[in-house]
């Protein structure tokens, strides 16, 4: 600067230069890392010429743009590691995985700016600066910039996708839900030994399977982190095979019980039956019995199965009495004949009283009127008025009806 005025003192004016710092690399850009490619290739290596390449194959069209970044990589392997933890299910969904962070960085670090060389003043008269005027050789920083450190090599500064962390998704539970169908069970049982634990795995039965095999694994605890889901992806395949030739057992069962459910029932034989009609004293209980079982009886006729019937009348005064009978066809018995007699008693004159008495049971009769009575001895008693009173003994024979003749004699009268 020139053309002041006289004896003033013009400072010189620094040139300073700023690059913008590159932006730091992010898990969107970032490259995909050999492990990723490793991975997927051992993943299909344990699918292909399973049920589950059609699904690897499915997963992969999904994700057209996976070679994009490793973000997009990996969201495809995650994708792909479900296949193996819950077959009926996606296991982003159902086990949601801790979200990716990114990690904690710096600030951006600018380039160290050299410092810049004084102008030189064009006029030769231009005074000297003033010392106290001179400019820093490092420019101060602007109000709220971070303080620069300098940079020796830009392939020194940390790489921010090196520290990014894949999603934390072990899928043991998914797995071990992958050996169950809807409502099953499984043991889970950890024992350790020295520096090894043993991992048993033992599941129920399926519907119409024996007992199956379980899963048994010992190694080191380090080992089991790192490789226990993958070792049991065949444990896992076995399962859903037995499972699906139980499944398909309990198919075709309930197809052969359908069947045999929409076959008609062969309609029973009638058995065959006989009439018997059958006779006993007013208030006698029957009971038939035939091959052991119990065949209701009354008196009259009584449809009953043909076969040998054991009956038994019981009557409160002429006791109890029994009869086989063959039912083979239509028959009548008259259980009278066994129960007691027919007495018929005749008295002269008709008008007189007449009853039997055996013990403290006493009947009464009618003159001419046939009357059953127990087998026993019994006392017929006639009365009437101005006539004697008569008394008769009677030997009453089961079958064997027989008629009293009594004539009372007349009393003189005394007036």
């Amino acid at each position: 600067m020139s053309g002041g005025p006289p004896g003033s003192r013009v400072g010189q004016v620094a040139v300073m230069t700023y690059t913008q710092p590159r932006p730091a690399p992010t898990a969107q850009h970032a490259p995909i890392l050999p492990d990723d490619k490793a991975r997927a290739a051992e993943l299909w290596e344990s699918v292909k010429g399973t049920v589950l390449e059609d699904d690897f194959r499915r997963v992969s069209r999904e994700h057209p743009d996976k070679d994009a970044s490793r973000m997009h990589y990996l969201a495809f392997l995650a994708d792909i590691e479900g296949l193996f933890a819950a077959p009926e299910a996606d296991p982003w969904e159902a086990s949601q995985p801790a979200p990716v962070t990114q990690p904690v960085l710096s600030a951006p670090q600018p380039e160290p700016t050299p410092e810049p060389e004084p102008q030189q003043s064009t006029p030769a008269t231009e005074p000297a600066p003033d010392p106290e005027m001179q400019p820093d050789a490092t420019p101060a920083p602007e109000e709220g910039a971070a303080e620069s450190e300098p940079v020796s090599d830009a392939q020194d500064a940390p790489a921010p996708i090196a520290t990014l962390a894949a999603p934390v998704h072990s899928g043991l539970i998914a797995q071990l839900a992958g050996l169950l169908a809807d409502g099953g069970e499984l043991t889970f049982q950890l024992l350790r030994v020295g520096g090894d634990v043993t991992i048993g795995i033992f599941p129920k039965p399926h519907p119409g399977e024996a007992a199956p095999v379980p899963f048994m694994l010992t190694e080191t605890p380090d080992w089991m982190d790192a490789n226990l889901v993958t070792a049991m992806q065949g444990y896992a395949g076995a399962r859903r095979d037995a499972f699906s030739v139980a499944q398909q057992a309990a198919q075709r069962q309930q197809a052969a019980n359908k069947k045999a459910a929409d076959k008609p029932a062969p309609t029973p034989a009638k058995a065959k039956t006989s009439v018997l009609t059958l006779k006993a004293a007013e208030g006698t209980t029957l009971k038939g019995t035939l091959g052991g079982k119990d065949v209701p009886l009354v008196v009259g006729k009584n449809d009953v199965p043909q076969g040998t019937l054991e009956i038994v009348a019981t009557h409160p005064a002429f006791g109890e009495v029994k009869k086989t009978v063959a039912t083979h066809a239509n028959k009548e018995h008259d259980f009278t004949e066994q129960q007691g007699a027919r007495v018929t008693v005749n008295v002269t004159p008709q008008s007189a009283t007449l009853e039997v008495t055996k013990g403290d049971t006493v009947i009464a009769l009618h003159h001419g009127i046939e009357i059953l009575l127990a087998p026993g001895t019994w006392v017929v008693n006639a009365q009437a008025a101005e006539h004697a009173t008569a008394n008769q003994t009677i030997s009453v024979k089961a079958g064997k009806p027989q008629v009293i003749e009594m004539t009372l004699k007349e009393e003189q009268r005394l007036f």
